[in-house]
């Protein structure tokens, strides 16, 4: 039945895709009595599903820049809570709240898009179906991220140990740093709506191929193509991990220099690019651990870097004949140069032994009348010699630039075959006679002693 119901599935969105009558037809939606257009019902589903990610994605950013905020005033203010903070934090779980709703009308409308592509369990209750359609893990991920804020009216003392030192954080600043978590969870949404690879028509192509055009996919193939993409990545990460680190450092007084932020933005870069001057470290067990983390990150961006580099510098097959072709006809103009230059060293010895000694029989002979070849001595000639037969060496393996050179080589080659099928057809017509008079001949024979 699911292979079935895959094959009308993938002809009902073909023509969809194609905008045939079949596809614009009014199909009967699931579980009620009230016909509908698939195409016009996914499209409205897909806005309404990109209007509410845009609000849950600013909602989580408003969040974490609201507790960043109540964060820094707390610690400038000695870590002593007044009203106006309080209220700041009030602020911020009523955003949380309306965050929650959103999220919940974010994954109706998922599972609406589901079961409208027929991809949902049908005859099962909705709470069935939604646990079957796979999107009940990422929801309580996504809450359980949410949730952690600073709560109004909630204030207590953190206490770390470790490293032979002792740090107190506000339960406001610990709670802040573990809201970066949203970033992280929110940014393949960002990366997905900002490229608009996902929409209703992306949708409906990776279901005729069975492929799920989800945040995961889209993150893959803009890290591989978007520069942009990995420069976000590493802002982000630089950012969040720096500000972690501030407000782990700062606790322990003036003995660290990481209660800067620019400081703090400097080790991480530093640490990221494996470079570790040492001149700034983190001294408490959790800076240490920002550090570890800011490291583990950095091998991951760095060799999605160095894959998305070394794919635009790859030549295609096209620009490496291009390539080769200039490259040739610059070899071959270098040839002729030296080939001139050989002619003219060898016309120079020439002259120059002429004129040095007699001109016996015809032949150059020395003092004892041995014939040489004293124009192959000459030093200057021997080189030019010498260079212009390892530059013909040299452009054996490549492109022939010469165009008829190339019609002559490929002429005689065409002759070579004509003579060659010549003759293979010659033999085999006279395999054939012979064939055929051994069989009429056997045959004749045989006929006759019967």
């Amino acid at each position: 039945p699911q292979i079935d119901r895959r094959v009308k599935d993938k002809s009902e969105l073909s023509s969809l895709l194609m905008g045939s009558d079949e596809g614009s037809a009014l199909k009967m939606r699931p579980g009620s009595d009230v016909s509908f257009n698939r195409g016009e019902e996914l499209q409205k589903l897909d806005v309404r599903r990109q209007r509410i990610n845009l609000w849950v994605i600013g909602l989580a950013l408003l969040g974490v820049a609201i507790a960043i905020l109540e964060n820094e005033l707390l610690w400038h203010n000695r870590n002593i809570p007044v009203m106006s903070f309080q209220l700041i934090k009030v602020l911020n779980s009523s955003i949380t709240v309306f965050l929650f709703y959103m999220i919940l009308q974010y994954y109706s409308v998922e599972f609406e898009l589901l079961e409208v592509s027929g991809k949902t369990v049908m005859g099962t209750t909705y709470l069935q179906a939604f646990i079957l359609s796979g999107l009940l893990r990422p929801f309580f991920v996504e809450v359980l991220v949410i949730m952690i804020h600073p709560l109004p009216f909630v204030n207590y003392i953190v206490h770390v140990w470790g490293l032979d030192t002792y740090c107190a954080y506000s339960s406001d600043g610990f709670l802040t740093v573990f809201m970066m978590l949203r970033l992280y969870t929110y940014t393949p949404r960002i990366i997905a709506e900002a490229s608009g690879l996902r929409n209703e028509k992306t949708r409906l192509i990776g279901l005729m191929n069975n492929v799920d055009i989800s945040y995961h996919f889209i993150g893959k193939a803009m890290l591989r193509d978007s520069l942009l993409t990995l420069l976000y990545l590493f802002v982000m990460s630089v950012a969040t991990l720096a500000y972690a680190m501030l407000v782990f450092e700062r606790p322990i007084g003036p003995d660290t220099n990481l209660d800067l932020m620019e400081n703090s933005v400097w080790l991480i870069i530093i640490t990221m690019t494996t470079v570790g001057y040492g001149d700034i470290y983190p001294q408490t067990p959790m800076g240490r651990q920002v550090a570890v983390i800011a490291a583990l990150l950095a091998v991951v961006l760095v060799a999605l870097a160095v894959g998305a580099v070394t794919d635009r510098l790859t030549l295609s097959r096209d620009e490496s004949k291009v390539l080769e072709f200039i490259e040739n006809i610059r070899n071959k103009q270098e040839r002729k140069i030296a080939a001139a230059k050989m002619l003219q060293h060898g016309w120079r010895a020439y002259h120059g032994q002429m004129a040095k000694r007699g001109h016996k029989g015809g032949r150059l002979v020395d003092e004892s009348g041995v014939p040489e070849n004293s124009i192959l001595n000459e030093p200057l000639f021997y080189k030019a010699a010498l260079q212009y037969a390892q530059m013909r060496a040299e452009s054996v393996n490549g492109i022939s630039t010469d165009v008829a050179l190339t019609v002559t080589e490929n002429s005689v080659g065409i002759r070579r075959v004509q003579a060659q099928m010549e003759e293979l057809e010659k033999k085999m017509t006279d395999m054939h006679n012979m064939i055929k008079t051994a069989v009429l001949g056997g045959a004749s024979t045989k006929s006759t002693k019967w």
